[in-house]
C-alpha cells in the first residue's frame, strides 16, 4: 500500500470513529431528554416512593438480564467485529441460546414466588408489579444478543435507532398510562414492557436486513466459542454492576423506598456524565476487535484523555446548576438528591475514563481481566455502604460508589498498559 493510500485509509478510519462516537453520544443525549421527561411525569404523579419502586422493579429485570444472559452480547460485538463468524450462524445462535435461558428465569420466578423469598428481598413491592415487569425479560434478553451482533458490525446507527425508539415509546406509553388513565404504577410498568417488547420487533427487523438466521442453531463449537468468551465478560459485568446497583439494594433495605427515589435522581443526573465515555467505549470495543494492537495503542491514549477531560469539565457544571436542575425537573420534594450528587460526581468522571479502557481490553480478546477491576471494586462498594449508608443515607451510598470507582479506574488503567504490551487471544474456532 503506497504512503498516500495508507493516509487515506487512516483519516477515514478515524472520521468513521469520530462520526459513530459523535452520532451515539447525539443520541443518548436525545435518550436522555426523552428519560428525563418520562422520569418527571413519574415522579410528579407517584412520589418519591412510586419513584423508587418503579426503579427497583425494571431493576430487578435488567439484573435478570445481565446475571442470565451468560454475556453472549459481548462474544457476539467480538465475534462479529472480527468477522471470525458469520451473522446467520451468530443470529440462529443467539435464539438456541435464549430458549433455555427463558426457561431457567421461569423457573426461577416461580420458586421465588412461591417460597416468598422476594419478599424478604424487596420488602414492600407490590407482586403484580414485579410480575409485569418480569414480563420484559425475554424481549430485552434477545435484544440485547442481537444488538451485540449490530454493533459488532459497526452498524451504530441501527442500534441507536433502536434505543431511541424505545425511550420515546416509553414515555409515550407513560403519557398515555400514568397522567391519561390514571393507572399509577402498574400503568407506568405497563409502559416500560410495551416499548421493550416494539424495540425487540424492530431490531429483529434491522438484522434480518443484514442475513440473519432465527431458526435456533445448536452447533457444540459455536456455543464453546461464543460462551467461552461471553463468560470471561460477564464475569465483570456481574461485579461492575453490583459496583453501580448494590446501593440501590442496601438503601432500600436500611432505609426505605423514598430514599431509593431520592437517590435515583441523583444516580441518573451523575450518570449523564457517562453519555460520552459510553459513546466511545460503544465504538471502541469493535475496532479494537478488528484492529492491530500497535494502531489501537496509540488511538487509545488519545481517547482516554479526551474523553476524561470532557467529563470532568461537564462533571464541573453539573456542580454548579444540579441543585436548580433538580428542583425545575423533579420538584422539591427531590432537593435532597443534590448532595448525593455531589458525592457522585468525583468517581464518575473517573469511572468515564474506565469505561474506555475496559472496552480496548474486552477488543482485543481479553474480557476475563476487567473482572480484577471490578471485583476490588466492588469490596470498596460494599465495605463502604454498610458503614456510610445507614449513618448517611443517601449521601453515605454516594461516596462509597465514588470511593469504589476510583479504585476501579485506578486497577484498569494498570491492567490496559499490561495487556496493551501483548497481542489479542488466538479465538476458538
Amino acid at each position: 500500500m503506497s504512503f498516500l493510500a495508507s493516509l487515506r485509509f487512516r483519516l477515514r478510519a478515524a472520521g468513521d470513529f469520530g462520526h459513530h462516537v459523535l452520532t451515539t453520544f447525539g443520541t443518548q443525549w436525545l435518550i436522555l431528554g426523552l428519560a428525563l421527561i418520562n422520569s418527571a411525569v413519574v415522579a410528579r404523579w407517584l412520589g418519591p416512593a412510586g419513584k423508587g419502586t418503579l426503579t427497583l422493579a425494571t431493576l430487578v429485570t435488567t439484573s435478570l438480564v445481565l446475571f442470565l444472559g451468560g454475556g453472549l452480547n459481548l462474544a457476539h460485538v467480538y465475534y462479529a467485529g472480527s468477522r471470525q463468524i458469520e451473522l446467520p450462524r451468530l443470529t440462529a445462535n443467539a435464539v438456541a441460546v435464549s430458549l433455555p435461558v427463558n426457561g431457567l428465569t421461569a423457573l426461577l420466578v416461580a420458586v421465588f414466588f412461591l417460597t416468598g423469598w422476594w419478599q424478604r428481598l424487596l420488602p414492600g413491592m407490590p407482586a403484580e408489579v414485579l410480575l409485569l415487569a418480569l414480563t420484559w425479560f425475554p424481549a430485552l434478553l434477545l435484544r440485547e444478543y442481537l444488538l451485540g451482533i449490530l454493533q459488532g458490525r459497526r452498524r451504530i446507527p441501527a442500534v441507536n435507532l433502536v434505543n431511541l425508539s424505545q425511550a420515546a415509546l416509553t414515555l409515550v406509553g407513560t403519557l398515555v398510562f400514568v397522567p391519561g388513565l390514571g393507572w399509577g404504577l402498574v400503568g407506568a410498568v405497563l409502559a416500560v414492557v410495551i416499548a421493550g417488547w416494539m424495540a425487540l420487533g424492530l431490531t429483529i427487523g434491522l438484522v434480518r436486513r443484514e442475513g440473519a438466521r432465527f431458526r435456533p442453531l445448536w452447533d457444540r463449537r459455536l456455543l464453546k466459542a461464543t460462551l467461552s468468551y461471553g463468560l470471561r465478560g460477564w464475569l465483570a459485568n456481574i461485579l461492575q454492576f453490583f459496583n453501580y446497583r448494590l446501593d440501590t439494594f442496601l438503601l432500600n433495605g436500611f432505609v426505605g423506598a423514598t430514599a431509593v427515589g431520592i437517590y435515583s435522581v441523583a444516580v441518573a443526573l451523575a450518570e449523564m456524565l457517562w453519555y460520552l465515555p459510553n459513546a466511545v467505549g460503544f465504538v471502541l470495543f469493535p475496532r479494537a476487535a478488528a484492529t492491530p494492537a500497535a494502531v489501537m495503542n496509540r488511538l487509545t491514549p488519545r481517547v482516554l484523555l479526551i474523553t476524561m477531560s470532557l467529563t470532568a469539565l461537564a462533571a464541573a457544571a453539573l456542580a454548579v446548576v444540579g441543585r436548580p436542575l433538580i428542583v425545575l425537573v423533579f420538584s422539591t420534594a427531590f432537593a435532597a438528591a443534590y448532595l448525593p450528587l455531589l458525592a457522585l460526581l468525583p468517581g464518575v468522571v473517573l469511572l468515564g475514563g474506565s469505561k474506555v479502557l475496559v472496552n480496548d481490553i474486552a477488543g482485543r480478546g481479553f474480557p476475563q481481566y476487567n473482572s480484577l477491576g471490578a471485583g476490588i471494586g466492588l469490596v470498596v462498594t460494599v465495605i463502604g455502604d454498610v458503614l456510610l449508608i445507614p449513618r448517611y443515607g443517601a449521601v453515605g451510598a454516594g461516596v462509597a460508589s465514588s470511593l469504589a470507582y476510583a479504585v476501579v479506574f485506578l486497577i484498569h488503567l494498570t491492567l490496559y498498559r499490561l495487556v496493551s504490551r501483548r497481542t489479542r487471544l488466538p479465538a476458538p474456532a
